[in-house]
């Protein structure tokens, strides 16, 4: 192990040590987004069993993104200065705890409750596991290894949907899911604990709220590829994360499945999907070996092919056949498993080691609060003021198309900044004491 001149260790970790850690973060990250995943399938089943309205789904799902917004900050902020492997078992034990405690939700009120709950124990997750992974492999590696972290997120949705779709079915209960994906979170949540960290990074009488601190801090939003990217990335969270989230409804309304079949259709979609976050990581690297904007041109080019995907799926649901939607799905779904290892690089590749969580955080904040949270809703409601069923959710979606151009347009912009802002970033960091 290398060391420095005052007897600081660099950090570094042995091949099994590195695949523990990303083994851990991934299956935690899948655990997560099943744990969203489970609503979306027995929303329908929600609704009759409680009787609520569809603006009132809506704000369910998007209660769950003001959980996320509301506290990424301090807790990315609590990441960077404290340690990955302490804040990212508690944030499982509680995102576990708060899965458990929806199924025993009995009315909106509880519901809503519960679900932001969920929101802040999984609020900090991803932008600390691929930070953290940012920094036990090398920069060459960084899109390949965040696209097998982003593989959890694709699988948890797929699991989610088709495992939670089938044990509703079976046990006709729709709050059987919950309890019973609770349990995982809860293993792996502990096993975090015995990671092996890198010690904070810290200027020499630096506190976490010193002045340099937070104005560092706020100087990432000067770095032009780290801006665009944060607006780039609010647009696909506000269409994006509200389709998923409206999917399974839409579906049993347009084509009249029930909770397992939609599940099972959309999971399996997303299983075949999952390609798409090893492969796009994959091709983002060596587009970077050969440019040195190789990551932004890439994730430009797969926000165009989301929007021209979601624009032709919302355009013909339900007037063509299960068939011909499944597979425009598909190629939605793949593009968007892309995005996990290229959010993750453009972002890691222009923030420093020092507030990296942080500046993560900051977008996460950004994405769930004033995008994410606003979608369902929106939905939601327009769908209410035109009679509901499957036409009131694709106008819905229709209201929404126009964002997710938008978001091609700011990666269109950042990619011209990303090449020089992410050439002056380094990537030491030392080892725990």
């Amino acid at each position: 192990m290398e060391s420095t001149s005052d007897g600081k260790k660099l950090y570094k970790v042995t091949k099994g040590q590195a695949a523990s850690i990303l083994i851990v973060m991934t299956v935690l990250y899948l655990i997560n987004y099943a744990d969203r995943s489970i609503l979306s399938v027995v929303l329908q089943q929600i609704k009759v069993a409680l009787n609520i309205s569809d603006t009132e789904l809506g704000v369910v799902q998007s209660v769950f993104s003001v959980g996320v917004g509301l506290l990424t900050i301090p807790i990315a902020w609590t990441v960077d200065r404290w340690s990955r492997r302490k804040a990212i078992a508690l944030m499982a034990l509680l995102w576990s705890a708060a899965t458990f405690a929806t199924g025993l939700a009995r009315n909106f009120v509880g519901l809503v409750i519960a679900r932001g709950f969920v929101g802040i124990g999984e609020d900090g997750f991803s932008t600390s596991g691929s930070g953290w992974l940012s920094l036990v492999y090398p920069k060459a590696k960084r899109s390949l290894v965040t696209g097998i972290f982003g593989i959890g997120s694709v699988l948890g949705t797929a699991l989610g949907m088709i495992l939670g779709g089938m044990i509703v079915v079976k046990t006709g209960m729709w709050q059987m899911p919950f309890f019973i994906f609770a349990i995982p979170g809860f293993i792996f949540g502990i096993w975090a604990l015995f990671l092996k960290d890198y010690a904070t990074v810290k200027g020499k009488g630096e506190s976490g709220l010193s002045k340099e601190f937070l104005s560092n801090w706020i100087k990432l939003f000067k770095t032009k590829a780290y801006t665009f990217t944060v607006l780039g990335q609010l647009c696909f969270g506000l269409v994006v994360f509200t389709w998923i989230g409206w999917l399974p409804a839409f579906m049993i309304r347009a084509y009249n499945l029930d909770a397992a079949q939609a599940g099972t259709i959309i999971g399996v979609i997303a299983i075949v999907a999952v390609v798409g976050s090893p492969i796009g990581g994959l091709i983002a690297d060596r587009w970077q070996k050969k440019s040195r904007g190789g990551r932004g041109y890439m994730m430009a080019l797969v926000q165009l092919m989301i929007f021209l995907a979601l624009t032709a799926v919302v355009y013909f649901f339900g007037t063509v056949t299960m068939p011909v939607i499944i597979a425009l799905l598909v190629v939605q779904f793949i593009f968007v498993a892309m995005v996990n290892p290229l959010i993750f690089s453009l972002i890691t590749d222009v923030v420093p080691a020092s507030h990296r969580m942080s500046g993560q955080g900051m977008m996460v904040t950004i994405v769930y609060a004033a995008g994410a949270a606003i979608g369902p809703w929106v939905v939601g409601a327009v769908s209410d003021s035109v009679g509901g069923g499957a036409a009131g959710i694709r106008a819905g979606f229709l209201a929404l198309l126009p964002v997710m151009l938008l978001a091609v347009i700011f990666y269109s912009i950042n990619s011209k900044f990303y090449p020089d802002d992410s050439g002056r970033i380094s990537d030491e960091v030392y080892s725990e004491k």
